[in-house]
């Protein structure tokens, strides 16, 4: 950990751009040195981090709708030494999430155009993980076990080849059993749009985690004319159960 505080990070951003993304001020850069953080912008060359040998807390990769880039970028910066225990924040469009896949190697993503709000609070949770030499929590409910650093579920041991998008729905349900959300509500707390507009979007995410979930998909249940929730099992073995993963 190269800071002291999640309140008070290292970032070093990844752009195509780095000259552009410095100067607006609605730039992912912008945003967060305006919540307090240090942040240093290169290009996807890396060529700045290589020569400088440079550390950071936190790596934000500045993708948008350049998956293969922004993959490409994050497989060369976990071989860099210096960089080994720096967490890795994806940014991405959210017209190219249909692509994104537990092998992209980053630890957590956020979608843009990005919301400040959740921006800060995804920074915040990367760098706790760090301040308490833990790798973050592990969330147990009713036979799923969901590793929320490598970003991996299972149910009843057998694992889940779920996408990012759908790790974070299942997440947010799991942790929130039993309370029925609507389709808008799920759009912004779990991904952050800003607009509400395609809530169709959350039908058919809920249609593919059902799918993916097996005889489990029936706990995600449809409310009429409300939206969706995950059963809450009451029975105490089904009670929901917060762990720290350690860092081997």
């Amino acid at each position: 950990m190269v800071s002291a505080s999640p309140e008070n990070l290292s970032v070093i951003l990844v752009t195509l751009d780095p000259g552009l993304s410095a100067a607006r001020v609605d730039s992912p850069a912008a945003i967060v040195r305006g919540m307090g953080h240090h942040v240093t912008v290169v290009g996807y060359d890396l060529n700045e981090i290589l020569e400088r040998g440079m550390a950071a807390d936190v790596l934000v990769i500045e993708a948008g709708p350049h998956l293969e880039i922004g993959r490409d970028a994050i497989k060369r910066l976990r071989a860099v030494e210096a960089l080994a225990s720096a967490r890795v924040l994806l940014c991405v469009d959210v017209t190219r999430v249909a692509g994104l896949d537990p092998e992209m190697g980053a630890d957590d993503f956020v979608l843009m155009p990005i919301v400040p709000r959740e921006l800060s609070a995804r920074l915040r949770q990367l760098g706790w993980r760090e301040i308490m030499g833990q790798g973050g929590r592990v969330v147990r409910h009713g036979g799923f076990v969901l590793d929320c650093v490598a970003l991996q579920a299972s149910y009843r041991g057998q694992p889940l080849k779920l996408t990012p998008y759908e790790f974070q729905l299942l997440k947010f349900m799991t942790e929130r059993a039993g309370v029925v959300f609507s389709r808008e509500e799920l759009l912004t707390r779990v991904w952050g749009y800003r607009h509400v507009g395609r809530v169709r979007t959350v039908d058919t995410h809920i249609l593919n985690l059902r799918g993916k979930l097996g005889p489990a998909g029936d706990l995600l249940e449809a409310v009429r004319g409300m939206g969706y929730k995950l059963r809450k099992l009451d029975s105490p073995e089904n009670a929901t159960v917060y762990e720290q993963r350690s860092i081997a």
